[in-house]
């Protein structure tokens, strides 16, 4: 039995040999890629439901298309695999399932599943992810992965013993066993470290020049490793062979700096944004600043000069541009006569004395309420973006 198995390792040897030689033109390659991808399309799809919603579809195809096309066409430096350029016909699939989880195939054949796409708060996000699974098929991670491990595991070797003992032919077992191998790495994100970080670092930069915020592959790895340190249990498959992604995190938000990119998260998430809500009070119309469900300051009307509508509209553009330069609490202040709240030392609020009168509070108890609730908003995001 000992050698029997033995044999099988070497079979098994043989024939990765076989499937993934060297090649003698990049197209050879190129099309061997392909080859190997539709090989374990079989394996990836068995067993799984699709999304068929057109919008859905329309907008995964979109997206991912517009990296797809970037792939094809400019060469991006890898740091694992290859970065020579090959026109792969790029396939989008979204599968029915709840997890955040998403994977690529050899060739381009990429998918993501419904979970992950409710997950994403914005087309940015969604681009950050795809670009990822674009960029381990455009620097073809899996063949080189395959090329550098000559190890297969126990459940490989037992599964290729199986077949043996039921002669099924050696080459059709390869492919089988290939495939099999193929989506088992690509669904635990298991290419390793070092792919990972390729992938993240050349999805800023598909991303980028596809149209999107690249600060958009930020946010969703923040959150992720937000979500996964506060609730381990949540379905997050996308992390499953991972830790918590602190130091990816890390690496990506240095890569969108290094380019010069703005990074402004607010952009490409659900951030919260003081907005304005007229009302009326003792007949005058009143219109509040709030930052979610916490009202942040309720201007009164400078007679002659502003409205009460004009004065929230403007406030809250001051408190959305400062919110979008991600202060911390401490650069909320009051100004020393009480009469202004500051931010970063700029005058974000100024209470006037009519302001007060309208809630029955001194001026700077009202600069101290509006304060405290930007603090706390504030605070917020600095914890959700702890990680």
């Amino acid at each position: 039995m000992r050698k029997l198995i033995h044999g099988a390792l070497v079979l098994c040897l043989l024939i990765l040999a076989v499937v993934i030689p060297a090649y003698a033109t990049a197209d050879d390659q190129r099309k061997a890629e392909i080859k190997m991808g539709r090989d374990a399309i079989e394996e990836a799809e068995r067993d799984q439901k699709f999304v068929t919603d057109p919008q859905i579809v329309e907008r995964v195809e979109r997206i991912g298309q517009a990296i797809a096309k970037v792939a094809n066409s400019e060469t991006v430096p890898a740091t694992y695999g290859n970065s020579e350029v090959y026109q792969f016909d790029y396939k989008f699939k979204v599968v029915a399932d709840k997890s955040v989880n998403a994977f690529s195939l050899p060739g381009g054949f990429i998918y993501v599943n419904q979970g992950l796409l409710d997950y994403c708060q914005s087309d940015h996000e969604l681009a950050g992810v795809l670009a990822h699974e674009v960029a381990h098929a455009a620097h073809h991670h899996m063949t080189y992965l395959l090329k550098q491990e000559s190890k297969l595991d126990g459940q490989i070797a037992l599964l290729l013993l199986a077949g043996m003992l039921t002669k099924v032919d050696a080459q059709n077992l390869g492919n089988l066993l290939l495939g099999a191998q193929l989506v088992r790495i690509a669904r635990s994100s298991g290419y390793g470290q070092k792919a990972e970080a390729d992938a993240d670092s050349s999805a800023v930069i598909y991303a980028e020049k596809a149209g999107f915020n690249a600060v958009g592959a930020l946010t969703f790895l923040e959150r992720l490793a937000h979500d996964y340190g506060s609730m381990p249990n949540q379905e997050l498959g996308i992390l499953q062979s991972h830790p918590a992604p602190m130091d990816r995190c890390r690496e990506v938000e240095t890569k969108i700096k290094s380019l010069g990119l703005p990074l402004n998260r607010r952009a490409v998430m659900n951030a919260l944004k003081a907005v304005t809500e007229s009302g009326t009070d003792d007949k005058q119309q009143i219109t509040k600043v709030k930052l979610g469900d916490n009202v942040l300051f309720e201007p009164a009307p400078i007679e002659q000069e502003l409205t009460s509508e004009q004065r929230a509209q403007i406030i809250a553009t001051k408190v959305n541009q400062l919110l979008d330069k991600e202060p911390v609490v401490r650069e909320i202040t009051v100004s020393p006569d009480g009469s202004t709240v500051m931010g970063q030392g700029e005058p974000i609020i100024v209470v006037t004395a009519q302001d007060a009168s309208l809630i029955g509070k001194s001026t700077d108890e009202v600069a101290q309420d509006a304060a405290l609730v930007l603090r706390r908003a504030i605070w917020r995001e600095m914890i959700e973006r702890m990680y």
